[in-house]
C-alpha cells in the first residue's frame, strides 16, 4: 500500500510539474501550415527558443501542449506579422490568428522590414484573465502614447500625462495579477521618463529598478530598461570616470573591481539589478567597438563564474555565444544542404581550400547584378578557391536555369529563406559573402563582394598563403 502512495505522488508530482497549456484553435486561412512559436530566452541579446508548433489540418484545425513552467510571452512570425500571447502554465487557450498576410517579396528582402507587431485574440477571455488586461491596457496606453507624443515630449508635465496616469491605474485597481501589476508599472514608468525628458531618470531608476525585483521576462521592464542603458558602458567612457571604466576592463578584466566603480552609483546598489546593467553594458559594448573584444570576452566570463544568479548566467552565455557565434576565426557553422540535381552536399566537403561562400536568390537584381563579375574572378582562382552560392529561391527549376543560361558553373545549393542555415549565417541582405579559410574557419566575416574589390583580399590571402607554404 505504501508503495503505491508513493508512486500516486510521484505521477502526481510530475505531472504537476510539467504543467502543460493547451493551445488549440481554427484557422482556415493557415490550413496545412505548421507555424513554430518561440520565447525569449533573456531580453537583452533576444535570444529565441522553440516553445510549441501548431501543426494546421486541410480544415485548419490545429491543437497542441506546451510545458511551461512560468507566465510566458510566445510568439510566431509569420506573414507579415510578430503574433504573440501570454501562456500560463496548466492553461487552455483557443486562440484567434490574423488573418493570413504573406510578405511580399518587397518586404522579403528589405532587411529594414519591421513585422506587424499583432497581439493573438483569445477566446472566452475574462477581465481578470492576463491576456484581456494586457490587451486592454495596451488599447488605451497606446492610444493615450501616440497621440500625445509629441506634447509629452516637449511640453513634459505641463500637460495631462498625470492625469492619464491617474485614470489608467483606477481602470485597473480590480487587477490582481502580479505579472499585470509590473506591466503596467513599468509602461507607466516609461511614460513618466518621456514626460520629463530623463532630467530625473536616476532618481526613476532608484524608485523603479533599485528598490525592486528584477523582472527579466516582462517585457515592459525589460523594455525600459534596454532604453534607459542603451549603450551605457560607451556613454560611460566619456564620463568623469571613463578612464577608469577602461582600464578596469581592458587591463584587469575585473568584475570586482567593475562592481565597486558601479556600486559608487546610488541607483546601482542592488546587487542583482547592477549585475544586469553591466550584462547590457558588454553586450552593446561588442557591436560598438570602443572597448576591446577580448577583454569584454575575459570580463564576460568573470561574471559568468562568479554570478549568483543562474539568469544572469544564461545571458552572459547567451551574449557569448551571440559574439563567437561568425566571428573571425571561428568554425564555420556547418551545413547540409541538396543541390540541383538533389543530391545533398556538406559544407566540409569543401575543406582544404579557401571558399567563397554566397547567400543569393536570382530574383534580387544585386545578386544578378555580381554574378558576372563572380564569373570573372572564378576563372581566374578556381584552382585555389572554392566559389560556392546558397539560394534562396522558392523556384529552384528556375534558378538553375539561370545558372545554366548564363554559363555560372560553380558550385550551388539551394534552402528555404527562413531555414536555419540562413539564420546561422544571419542572412538578412542579398547577396551575403563569407571567406571561408582551408581549415574550415572564418577568415573574413562577411567578406567584402565583388565590387567591394573582394578580388584583391583574395589575391593577398593566396600570395601570403604561398610565401608561408611554398
Amino acid at each position: 500500500m505504501r508503495n503505491i502512495i508513493i508512486f500516486i505522488l510521484i505521477v502526481f508530482g510530475a505531472c504537476n510539474f510539467l504543467k502543460a497549456s493547451v493551445v488549440f484553435g481554427t484557422a482556415k486561412d493557415y490550413a496545412g501550415n505548421e507555424l513554430i512559436f518561440y520565447r525569449y530566452i533573456d531580453r537583452i541579446t533576444f535570444t529565441k527558443e522553440e516553445v510549441f508548433r501548431l501543426q494546421i489540418d486541410p480544415e485548419g484545425n490545429f491543437k497542441t501542449e506546451a510545458d511551461i513552467e512560468e507566465i510566458t510571452y510566445v510568439f510566431g512570425e509569420f506573414g507579415i506579422y510578430h503574433a504573440y500571447f501570454f501562456v500560463e502554465p496548466d492553461k487552455e487557450y483557443e486562440i484567434i490568428l490574423p488573418q493570413f498576410a504573406e510578405k511580399k517579396a518587397k518586404d522579403i528582402f528589405n532587411p529594414f522590414f519591421v513585422p506587424e507587431k499583432v497581439h493573438i485574440g483569445v477566446k472566452n477571455l475574462k477581465k481578470t484573465d492576463l491576456n484581456y488586461l494586457i490587451i486592454d491596457f495596451d488599447y488605451y496606453y497606446s492610444r493615450y502614447h501616440d497621440l500625445k507624443f509629441l506634447d509629452i515630449y516637449s511640453l513634459g508635465l505641463k500637460t495631462d500625462v498625470d492625469t492619464f496616469i491617474n485614470e489608467i491605474n483606477k481602470r485597473y485597481e480590480y487587477a490582481d495579477n502580479d505579472y499585470f501589476k509590473g506591466y503596467k508599472k513599468y509602461r507607466i514608468a516609461a511614460l513618466k521618463n518621456l514626460a520629463t525628458q530623463k532630467q530625473y531618470e536616476k532618481a526613476l531608476i532608484y524608485a523603479y529598478f533599485t528598490k525592486d525585483s528584477v523582472l527579466h521576462d516582462n517585457p515592459a521592464y525589460m523594455d525600459l530598461f534596454n532604453n534607459i542603458y542603451s549603450d551605457y558602458f560607451d556613454k560611460y567612457l566619456v564620463s568623469k570616470n571613463g578612464a577608469y571604466l577602461y582600464a578596469v576592463i581592458n587591463y584587469g578584466h575585473s568584475v570586482k573591481r567593475l562592481n565597486m566603480l558601479l556600486s559608487e552609483h546610488f541607483e546601482l546598489r542592488n546587487k542583482q539589478f547592477r549585475e544586469l546593467v553591466m550584462l547590457k553594458g558588454i553586450n552593446d559594448s561588442f557591436a560598438n567597438k570602443n572597448l576591446t573584444w577580448l577583454p569584454l570576452l575575459l570580463t564576460l566570463d568573470s561574471l559568468y563564474i562568479s554570478t549568483d544568479y543562474q539568469k544572469h548566467k544564461i545571458i552572459a552565455q547567451n551574449i557569448a555565444d551571440k559574439t563567437l557565434s561568425l566571428a573571425n576565426g571561428t568554425i564555420a557553422p556547418p551545413f547540409e544542404l541538396p543541390n540541383a540535381e538533389g543530391n545533398m552536399k556538406k559544407l566540409s566537403n569543401y575543406r582544404g581550400k579557401y571558399v567563397y561562400l554566397s547567400f543569393a536568390n536570382t530574383t534580387t537584381y544585386t545578386s544578378q547584378a555580381e554574378f558576372d563579375l563572380i564569373k570573372n574572378i572564378y576563372a581566374r582562382y578556381k584552382g585555389y578557391c572554392v566559389f560556392l552560392t546558397v539560394f534562396t529561391d522558392d523556384n529552384r527549376e528556375n534558378a538553375a536555369k539561370f545558372m545554366t543560361d548564363n554559363n555560372y558553373d560553380w558550385d550551388y545549393l539551394f534552402t528555404e529563406i527562413n531555414s536555419d542555415v540562413i539564420n546561422t549565417y544571419k542572412v538578412s541582405t542579398y547577396p551575403t559573402y563569407y571567406l571561408i579559410s582551408p581549415d574550415g574557419t572564418l577568415l573574413m566575416s562577411p567578406a567584402p563582394s565583388p565590387t567591394d574589390n573582394f578580388e584583391k583580399y583574395l589575391f593577398n590571402i593566396i600570395e601570403r598563403s604561398r610565401v608561408q607554404h611554398p
